[in-house]
């Protein structure tokens, strides 16, 4: 984190006039003349003895004074908590006018003071020459940036994640919202604000992900009658949650929003204490929280590390979420307006940041949002609200038949423990009961339904239409997105990986150097596996001759098995099926002749091996399958959390653990463990999109363009 906040440190060097009203500015202070008597350092007694063999603690306020709410209060606690538990002498200043910077800091190092804190990137520079200037003196700068390796080491500057502070603000605003629009008034569009503006954003979103955002950044931080409008007209948009993140712009903002009765986040410091007068100031009732940056525990940390022998200049230090750095107000006013759950929620996200569970997705150098890191919404349910009764209908089989009807079993069984659900199945006995099964189920009134199956697609799609306040989730079904209704999702796969993996192992397990596919009729899943194989197989062994053919059925076993033998009569010594019942009868010959085989869709060691005890299970070396578990259990949990999309298709690859292959299991032995590594670096590489099929997800077709460059398997 440390180093990549050495990319902005020209850009910050540009910045400081601007910073100058932002953030650790107190907005309630104004400079006084430049002829204000400078005031006297004050002594602050500390518990026990002092040791003259310790540290000798100083603190120079920015204007202001230690009692103000602002940094300057949080900075003084800090030293005055670290004076007291190490029996420190400790010393302030409390700063009349920014002419006096340099002459207090002056004042304490003529008294001979080891550690001087300075507080506000107003007297950065004027701490920036003292420490050159005194290299047996330590300076502590609170919220001021020294690029890492251009000071000396006897000065570091506190920074902080404004992204997960903001991040909290977004959830609390979240939560709280009627209207479900909230509002951002920042100030100048620089890295602080912008993490501090997104990441409210993105933790909205995190908790109600079909909230409206109103935001704006203005050209000033020091415009609070600019503010003020600004929130006028977000309020007039229905927001009815504010938060200002620009200096006295943004405090002039939630002032204004308050006074009209809406409620309104404050930011770095408790503005309930500064910008609502401790509470004495109309609309202080409305005031939730502050995203605070926690200055109080840098500074003590940083003075505990000099006590220890720890302390390390020449930079800065980085506070955040992991070690206290930021957080969130007291409630104050508001306490009884927070909902208990609110508040719970709160915590868990707080929690979470500070264990990096979880990420705000804003970049925190730059402030820009990272599409990369936004974390997936779990919207925030009352306690009042209903959770989703979940059911499941097989397709012909049960739910231990090591098929598609027993992975959706365990996916839909692993949502319900989770999320506290209640959750049935019906195991089909004949294709006949589809419809009665699920009209079971419609009676029983179940919120959610889960078929699984192509075949029961029909039905499915036909109850869908009859109960729109349904969700209905089809198992390897197909609907044309806009033709069905909203409650409809058909969870479908992406085969070419599926089939890109099976040929990659065949491509290396193969010693004659022909390898074969029987496939079922040429529709485009049945084109996705066989393509996607022929390249694979191609990608770790370029010379590799290929045999294979499409079959006109999926349901003759026997047609299946007399295509296999023709193809070991042609050198063939590893076999994909990729044809139901017919490829499966295929697998089902080669294996029992010696020859290695690879199962399709789930786990045929399982299936058409009889969990290893059919003919042959000691020839599989593993299946193409699709991972119907991940996808059935997505899917719920979408519906618990608020962000189920019907109307079509959810498609599932390796991307969102959709796709994959099955245990080695009999042939685990059989398996170099160099091609079991490369088979966990190929499925890397198409998980991160490194590495392409060369072919066409939607129609099955080979594309020449994404046909990726062979990489020759070397044992």
């Amino acid at each position: 984190m440390r180093k990549t906040l050495l990319t902005l440190v020209a850009l910050f060097t540009l910045l400081v006039p601007l910073l100058a009203a932002c953030g650790g500015q107190p907005a309630a202070v104004q400079p006084t003349a430049t002829t204000a008597p400078t005031a006297a350092p004050t002594a602050v007694p500390t518990t026990g003895t002092t040791d003259s063999s310790k540290p000798r603690i100083a603190l120079v306020t920015d204007l202001g004074k230690v009692n103000d709410g602002t940094f300057n209060e949080f900075a003084h606690l800090g030293a005055l908590r670290a004076a007291q538990e190490f029996g420190l002498e400790y010393k302030y200043i409390e700063t009349q006018a920014q002419a006096d910077y340099e002459k207090n800091i002056q004042t304490f190092v003529d008294e001979g003071f080891d550690v001087i804190v300075t507080v506000g990137f107003l007297i950065a520079d004027a701490t920036k020459k003292f420490a050159a200037e005194h290299p047996d003196i330590i300076f502590i700068g609170v919220d001021q940036f020294y690029e890492p390796g251009t000071v000396t080491d006897n000065l570091v500057g506190l920074q902080f994640r404004e992204d997960q502070a903001g991040f909290l603000a977004g959830a609390l605003a979240g939560m709280m919202t009627q209207t479900g629009t909230v509002g951002v008034v920042a100030g100048v569009e620089i890295p602080p604000v912008k993490r501090f503006k997104n990441a409210f954003d993105n933790g909205a979103r995190y908790v109600k992900p079909d909230i409206n955002l109103l935001g704006v950044y203005l050209p000033t931080f020091i415009d609070p009658a600019l503010g003020a409008s600004t929130a006028q007209q977000m309020i007039g948009e229905g927001a009815d949650v504010i938060f200002g993140a620009g200096g006295p712009t943004g405090s002039g903002a939630i002032k204004e929003a308050a006074a009209r009765g809406v409620y309104v986040i404050g930011v770095d410091q408790d503005e309930y204490v500064t910008t609502f007068a401790n509470g004495t100031a109309p609309g202080a009732d409305r005031i939730l929280s502050s995203a605070i940056k926690r200055v109080d525990v840098a500074v003590y940390d940083q003075i505990k590390a000099v006590v220890n022998g720890t302390f390390k200049g020449n930079g800065i230090a980085l506070y955040e979420a992991a070690n206290g750095g930021i957080g969130y107000a007291d409630y104050h006013d508001t306490a009884d307006d927070v909902p208990d759950a609110v508040k719970r929620r709160m915590e868990e996200i707080l929690a979470a940041l500070t264990t990096g569970e979880l990420t705000t997705g804003v970049d925190p150098v730059s402030g820009d949002v990272d599409p990369n890191t936004i974390p997936e919404p779990q919207p925030f349910r009352p306690a009042d609200v209903k959770l989703p009764k979940i059911a499941l209908v097989t397709d012909l089989g049960k739910v231990n038949d090591g098929t598609f009807n027993e992975f959706a079993h365990l996916g839909a069984l692993r949502a319900a423990q989770e999320f506290g659900l209640e959750y049935k199945y019906i195991e089909t006995q004949a294709q006949a009961d589809y419809e009665k099964n699920i009209q079971t189920f419609v009676d029983e009134g179940f919120d959610v339904i889960v078929t699984v199956g192509f075949l029961i697609a029909d039905a499915t799609k036909k109850f869908a239409a009859e109960h729109p306040d349904i969700i209905f989730i089809g198992v390897d079904q197909f609907y044309e997105p806009g033709t069905v209704t909203d409650n409809l999702v058909g969870l479908q796969f992406r085969e070419d990986q599926a089939g890109f993996l099976a040929g990659a192992l065949a491509g290396m397990m193969t010693q004659t150097g022909t390898v074969g596919v029987v496939a079922g009729v040429e529709i485009p899943p049945v084109k996705r596996f066989k393509n996607a194989f022929d390249n694979g197989a191609r990608y770790v062994k370029p010379d590799i001759n290929l045999l294979g053919v499409y079959l006109p059925t999926f349901i003759d076993p026997a047609l299946g098995a007399s295509t296999a033998q023709q193809m070991i009569g042609e050198g063939a010594d590893v076999i994909f099926g990729a044809g139901g019942p017919t490829g499966s009868g295929a697998i089902k010959e080669a294996a029992a002749r010696g020859v290695y085989v690879i199962g399709v869709d789930q786990d045929e060691y399982v299936t058409t091996f009889a969990n290893g005890t059919a003919p042959g299970a000691d020839r599989i070396l593993s299946s193409a399958i699709k991972r119907v578990d991940v996808a059935v259990y997505d899917q719920i949990k979408a519906v618990v959390n608020g962000t189920f999309k019907g109307n079509g298709i959810a498609l599932y690859e390796a991307a969102n653990g959709g796709i994959g292959y099955a245990d080695y299991h009999d042939t685990a032995d059989d398996v170099p463990d160099a091609v079991k590594r490369r088979m966990e670096e190929i499925l890397a590489a198409l998980t991160t999109g490194e590495l392409t099929t060369g072919v066409d997800p939607v129609s099955g077709d080979v594309d020449p363009n994404t046909i990726p460059e062979p990489q020759p398997f070397q044992p």
